[in-house]
């Protein structure tokens, strides 16, 4: 018996099926990794899973969503099938799950990675942060200071989108902010300014 682990996104929305009185969950994963061919060029290939599950009951069903990434641990067979696309016969590898998770936590209405169905393909997405305080008055070059419940310190820009304070480098030079993505850490210490400089210390909020 072969056994297998897999991580990639889903491809489409997990279905419940029912063959002759068996009811089971599908759903295919999508792998991709990037290397260089022979002649230097960036590729990137794509594997897909066919993966099948008896547990129909199971509470992760309704989290398997198109683009959420997940874990599955099972039993691995191949099948070969005919391509219509490329007009060819095509092996693929299916998996019989006994273990599926969820991975990166509490996934999002727009998921961090979006994909192709015609090619395949896996496209990244960030995520920006946006406040609904009105911006009147504020010129396009200005930030407004904002904070957290814990004091962390924000800042918001003209169109309403919202960073991480500045912190300052060892130089006392400030660092460029850069907007917040879906992988920026949201628990960003405050900056402390130097009291040589005549500016108040920061005191540090406690997580």
């Amino acid at each position: 018996m072969l056994k297998v682990e897999v991580i990639g996104n889903l491809g489409a929305d997990a279905e419940v099926k029912d063959y002759q009185g068996n009811k089971f969950v599908t759903f295919r994963v999508a792998h991709s990794s990037k290397f260089k061919n022979a002649d230097g060029q960036q590729t990137e290939s794509t594997t897909w899973v066919d993966v099948t599950m008896n547990d129909t009951e199971s509470k992760v069903i309704p989290f398997l969503k198109a683009g959420v990434k997940v874990f599955v641990r099972g039993n691995a067979g191949l099948r070969v099938y005919s391509s219509p696309k490329d007009r060819m016969m095509k092996a693929g590898l299916q998996v019989s799950a006994w273990e599926i998770e969820l991975c990166g936590g509490q996934s999002d209405d727009v998921p961090r990675q979006l994909i192709d169905p015609s090619s395949g393909a896996l496209f990244d997405v960030s995520k920006h942060y946006w406040c609904n305080k009105s911006t009147e008055g504020m010129k396009a070059d200005e930030f407004f200071e904002l904070v957290d419940q814990k004091g962390h310190r924000f800042m918001m820009n003209y169109g309403g989108f919202v960073v991480p304070f500045a912190e300052e480098s060892g130089d006392g030079q400030a660092e460029e902010s850069k907007p917040a993505t879906a992988d920026s850490k949201q628990d960003e210490k405050p900056a402390e300014s130097n009291p040589k400089q005549g500016e108040k210390k920061t005191s540090k909020a406690k997580k």
